[in-house]
């Protein structure tokens, strides 16, 4: 059986092989050619993870399964409770404690899926790391910028491979946008401009539900984790726990780690000099329903050097964008969904209009493009398209069967989801400019802000493979 103690002394035996990424390569490599795959969270986004592999049993073997509640009553299209995967499944081994999943298939597994709430992200694949395995983790990356940063570098130290669950990353439009900047179509870059309708849970002056019965099927215990007691409640577990600050990373966790993407790779952001944010009323138990975020990148695709970043959720639109018609930023009574979900980048010579998830890109308006179309002012491919678009599930399992990084690894989704998450920092100090060091990692006109880069609770340490070093 395993035990904590048992687990830090077996880890720090096999330091010296985690070091080297060519053991797990080989051993990748000796297993038929297949990825020996676990899932941790096989509801929901982990059913996903598990139907692309199982369209695949020619690279993958799925070798375990580990979900703290099998069965949901949820009701979305979208949504397959874990029951759902181990009807098809059957005999595949099931657990609802990830160290011992860890523990008991160790010699089974090369490589971990983790889809579970926000708040076990970097518990769970430090731990499955920590064992030497390959790691797949949902976005956001973490819950906290500190924990992302810390994933990157035992990710790095352990060499193995790694990527962020963003499919957005996978397709085609960040590449075809970085394209047209590059030939010079765009100009440079002054203003984006990205809103989104989420949150579409419960989120902002939410208060804390009465306790109620924990379900003889959910491993409550297992559910929070790292986080402190809370009484069960059905109205937050197991789906609507996004919008609570102790598990989630409300709106920007869930829809700004996809729509940032594309100009983020498109024009290497980098990390915002400086954001402010204004919102709804927050506290401490929950993120507010609204917000906008304004960030200042110094970027040299920028006029003067510079690249302003305009974020909207819960439903807010930017005011006027330029060339834009004003109608487009309304919104339309009979139909929520209308351009509740864009994306413009505004450069001085054209603007672009792509989704969400970097689809349908365009030279804005639409006639304009169709021009560009007839006239071959469009560049030629130039950028290396995914081999797997619209899967990141599979581009990271043939990612590990080469022994090669894909390019959603985390040296790339650490940076990138800290950038995502400094909205969630400045919306604590309302209206106010937060100047960001991210080689300090520290906001240095504001030391209050500070705290918010790490949790704000301490860990429940015995879901950890080690101490944090800031506790």
């Amino acid at each position: 059986m395993l035990s904590r103690r048992n687990f830090i002394k077996g880890t720090s035996a096999m330091g010296a092989l985690m070091l080297l990424p060519s053991c797990q390569t080989q051993k990748v490599k000796k297993a038929n050619n297949k990825l020996n795959v676990a899932v941790v969270g096989v509801g929901g986004r982990g059913e996903s993870a598990v139907s692309s592999f199982a369209k695949n049993p020619d690279k993958v073997n799925i070798v375990g399964f580990c979900d703290v509640m099998p069965t949901s009553n949820i009701k979305f299209n979208w949504y397959k409770p874990a029951e759902y995967s181990f009807k098809r499944f059957p005999h595949i081994p099931r657990f609802t404690d990830y160290r011992k999943m860890l523990d008991v298939l160790d010699k089974d597994i090369d490589a971990v899926v983790v889809a579970t709430p926000d708040h076990m992200h970097y518990p769970i694949a430090s731990w499955a790391i920590a064992k030497g395995k390959h790691v797949y983790c949902e976005k956001p990356l973490t819950r906290t910028i500190w924990e992302a940063r810390e994933l990157k570098r035992l990710a790095k130290e352990a060499g193995v491979i790694t990527q962020m669950g963003n499919q957005g990353h996978t397709n085609e439009g960040w590449r075809v946008i970085k394209e047209w900047y590059e030939a010079g179509i765009l100009g440079e870059i002054k203003d984006i401009y990205m809103w989104t309708n989420r949150p579409i849970w419960p989120q902002g002056g939410l208060k804390r539900p009465a306790a109620e019965k924990i379900p003889s099927s959910l491993d409550y215990n297992m559910w929070l984790g790292v986080a402190p007691h809370q009484d069960y409640s059905s109205q937050f577990v197991p789906f609507n726990w996004r919008g609570l600050r102790n598990y989630g990373t409300g709106a920007a966790g869930d829809m700004a780690c996809h729509f940032f993407d594309v100009p983020y790779s498109a024009f290497e952001l980098g990390c915002p000099e400086s954001i402010s944010s204004t919102s709804t009323p927050i506290d401490d138990y929950n993120w507010p329903a609204q917000a906008r975020t304004e960030m200042v990148f110094a970027n040299k695709r920028g006029v003067g050097g510079k690249i302003n970043v305009h974020w909207s959720d819960g439903g807010l639109r930017p005011k006027e964008i330029e060339r834009v018609e004003p109608s487009f930023l309304v919104p339309n009574p009979n139909n929520p969904w209308h351009h509740a979900n864009c994306t413009f980048i505004v450069g001085t010579k054209e603007t672009v209009l792509t989704n969400e998830y970097g689809q349908n890109s365009m030279i804005y308006p639409r006639q304009k493009m169709r021009d560009m179309l007839k006239s071959n002012a469009l560049p030629k491919q130039t950028i290396k398209r995914s081999t797997n678009p619209g899967n990141p599930h599979m581009e990271w399992v043939n990612a590990c069967l080469k022994g090669e990084q894909p390019m959603a690894n985390f040296d790339y989704a650490a940076p990138f989801t800290e950038m995502c998450l400094l909205s969630m920092v400045s919306v604590n100090f309302q209206g106010e400019k937060l100047n960001y060091n991210s080689s300090k990692m520290e906001f240095t006109n504001c030391k209050d802000a500070n705290k918010y880069i790490r949790s704000l609770y301490n860990y429940r340490t015995e879901f950890l493979p080690s101490k944090p070093k800031f506790m």
